[in-house]
């Protein structure tokens, strides 16, 4: 038509026009990394330089990356169903909500995969098929064309009225029904004009997918599912074993360090040549090292590494080769329990002992002042760890881990013939005092008789990563644990980091796994609320009542308690047979260091509302520079490392309350991919849209 064409040639025409920020210059000859978006890119659609960048920047936006629903826009008073420009970027790009999907559509929904089709709202008819007529803007005064917006003006917001997302296959998810929560606000959305007709029009469409579903209490619905009570699980202190991952020491003397700072106490020394093993390579400053019994912090200019490393080993033979010294009792060591795996062999060979009297008291030393952590009656079986032949003697008895006096204890082999023929079964385990986690006596050895839980050790790193998030903003229909995600969109994100893939609202989630009452739940595990037979929400059971949580647009992502009131049952979905996933624990044990969040002042010049996508280090998205540096000759760390070009490397930004560092090409200025550990992270991240600031440095 030929309002079409006037419209794509005036979105032509506005991103041609599009300059860096005051203060910032383009080299138009400088190359970058072209890698290609996870959300939609094809290899051959990245752009090659800055100016190819911006020069195609109306059409490379819609036709590569473009949000799911092509046309979800009517221009304004037109009666035509052209997309609405983006008036801060000048692009084409279809209005859409800052989450990246559309009104009635499911937020997971990977970028560039959508359907070109209007899609339907609940509770609203088919949109008409009928074409319009062709207008001519020129003798049509009542047709208002979109404004002109110099994309360097600072003050301007978009002003397009865009409409909350429903999804509709979650009619009765958070915010619609949700006790004691707000339904979406402007802070979750776009700016809205009538909210009282809004929360009407949710309502209808919650009639609407309801209509043919029969009334239910809670208590029906429990009665419907398939509930059951699951095996046992144990808060274990044992390690699990993982591969090796070589390092050798290339300076005089290696520091390993109790944390990321020179300044922090030095737990152990390493010769020059000698070998120590990768346990954590996530920090780009610094790796998390196990040598012997040290376990610490090394900088990462101090060791060789890959390749290099491997051949060393390979060459001197890893038994010739020298191993830290401890400076620091591992009991002492804060930085020992880092992550709960190592190279280290952990199960070790029964040695049988039983104590000879009652009231024997198993203490965290090896004095009579030390703290009692457990206690043992006469013929309680332990068995002997380490330090056998010494006055002090390390045993474990059931979850008890500590020293007791040789005197106490009797050994040998008529105690094991014994043991073998009554059957361990018989025997009794000292009564626990003090818990695990707060008994420095269980690292003395990693050793111990039984093998670690591997659901335990995801389970305790999928806490820790979950929880760096805690302040961060809820996003109706988001799945960005930065930027914002509502309750299902949170839990998606935290399991999908560990390689899970779960559904991606609350009512499917709620179906997915094994169900178990929710007294059964253990760390990790999802809970579910409910109200009139329907649920609503999914928060992530953290242990002692606790829970973390996407709650709602005031609150955020938040560490509250359960809300008996609601629960109805749980899912678990992590098992020990989960083998493969030990890596992610590796992977994510310290993910979190990177992000930074913006402290009041850190904002500096508004530099406008940008388009947001995701990308990793794999070969779809970085193409042969697959695994290497960023266009700017950094390590690429999610949390801070972004892709723009248009402003020159070392640029920190604010968005969403995180400061970002500009490292990376790829992308034309108005347009922010975001580094992510794995793709699939990437491709969750969908398309987004957020406010973005410059930086004040510091």
């Amino acid at each position: 038509m030929k309002l079409k064409k006037v419209y794509k040639t005036l979105a032509v025409t506005i991103a041609l026009s599009v300059t860096a920020p005051s203060g910032f210059t383009m080299d138009h000859n400088e190359k970058h990394t072209a890698h290609v978006h996870a959300a939609g890119l094809e290899s051959g659609d990245a752009e090659t330089s800055e100016t190819t960048g911006l020069a195609t920047a109306a059409e490379t936006e819609t036709a590569a990356q473009e949000p799911v629903s092509s046309e979800p826009a009517t221009e304004p008073n037109t009666g035509t169903s052209e997309p609405a420009t983006e008036p801060a970027t000048g692009s084409t790009e279809p209005a859409t909500d800052p989450s990246g999907t559309e009104p009635g559509s499911e937020p997971a929904t990977e970028p560039g995969t959508g359907s070109s089709e209007p899609t339907t709202e609940p509770g609203t008819s088919e949109p008409s098929t009928e074409v319009p007529p062709v207008v001519d803007p020129s003798t049509e005064p009542d047709t208002e064309v979109p404004p002109v917006i110099d994309p360097d003006e600072p003050a301007t917001e978009p002003t397009t009225d865009i409409p909350p997302v429903v999804d509709p296959d979650e009619p009765v998810t958070e915010p619609v029904t949700e006790p004691d929560t707000e339904e979406p606000t402007t802070a979750d959305t776009e700016p809205q004009t009538d909210d009282t007709k809004d929360t009407d029009k949710k309502d209808e469409d919650k009639k609407e997918d309801n209509q043919d579903k029969p009334a239910l209490t809670n208590e029906q619905l429990i009665a419907l599912q398939k509930i059951v009570i699951p095996p046992a699980i144990e808060e274990s202190f044992r390690f699990v074993t993982v591969e090796k991952d070589y390092a050798i020491a290339n300076v005089g003397t290696l520091q390993i360090y109790e944390g990321k700072d020179t300044g922090s106490d030095v737990v152990g020394t390493l010769g020059k040549g000698g070998v120590c093993y990768v346990l954590n390579d996530q920090d780009p400053s610094w790796y998390y090292v196990e040598s012997g019994v040290v376990r610490g912090f090394v900088r990462i200019p101090d060791l060789l590494t890959g390749a290099e490393a491997d051949a060393y080993v390979a060459e001197k033979g890893e038994t010739n080769l020298a191993v830290a010294t401890a400076s620091k009792e591992p009991m002492e060591n804060s930085a020992y329990t880092y992550t709960k795996t190592t190279v280290r062999s952990t199960v070790v060979g029964k040695q049988y002992a039983l104590c000879t009297t009652d009231g024997v008291n198993v203490r965290e030393g090896r004095t009579e002042d030390a703290r009692v952590v457990g206690v043992m009656k006469q013929n309680t079986l332990c068995y002997i760890l380490a330090d056998a032949d010494s006055e002090w003697i390390f045993v474990e008895s059931g979850d008890v881990r500590g020293f007791v006096k040789r005197e106490y204890l009797s050994t040998g082999d008529g105690v094991e013939n014994q043991i073998l023929e009554n059957g361990e079964s018989t025997y009794s385990y000292a009564d626990l005092k003090i818990s695990a986690k707060e008994n420095k006596a269980c690292y003395y050895t990693i050793t111990s008789v039984k093998k670690g839980s591997i659901s335990d050790s995801i389970r305790e790193s999928m806490l820790k990563y979950a929880s760096q998030f805690i302040g961060n903003p809820y996003v109706w229909g988001g799945t960005s644990l930065t930027l914002g995600a509502d309750c299902s969109g949170f839990v998606q994100s935290i399991y999908s980091a560990y390689g899970y893939s779960i559904p991606r609202v609350a009512e499917t989630q709620a179906q997915y796994g094994m169900q178990i009452p929710v007294s059964e739940a253990k760390p990790g595990d999802l809970i579910f609320y409910a109200k009139d037979g329907a649920v609503y929400h999914v928060v992530m059971y953290m242990g002692d009542g606790k829970t973390i949580e996407a709650a709602n647009s005031n609150q955020g992502i938040i560490c509250s308690v359960v809300d008996t009131a609601h629960a109805v049952w749980a899912t678990r979905i992590i098992s020990d047979s989960d083998s493969d996933k030990i890596e992610q624990v590796n992977d994510n044990a310290a993910k979190g260091v990177a992000y930074t969040k913006a402290k009041a002042g850190d904002s500096g010049n508004y530099l406008g509302r940008f388009k947001l996508t995701a990308y990793c280090s794999c070969p779809i998205c970085c193409g042969k520079w697959s695994g290497g540096a960023t266009a700017g000759g950094t390590v690429p760390v999610q949390g801070r490392t972004v892709a723009m070009a248009g402003v020159p490397f070392g640029t920190k930004l604010v968005i969403g309350g995180l400061i970002y560092t500009v490292e990376d090409r790829g992308t034309p200025y108005g347009h922010v991919d975001i580094y992510m550990n794995s793709h699939t992270d990437a491709t969750n991240f969908g398309v987004q849209y957020a406010d973005v600031y410059l930086a004040n440095q510091q």
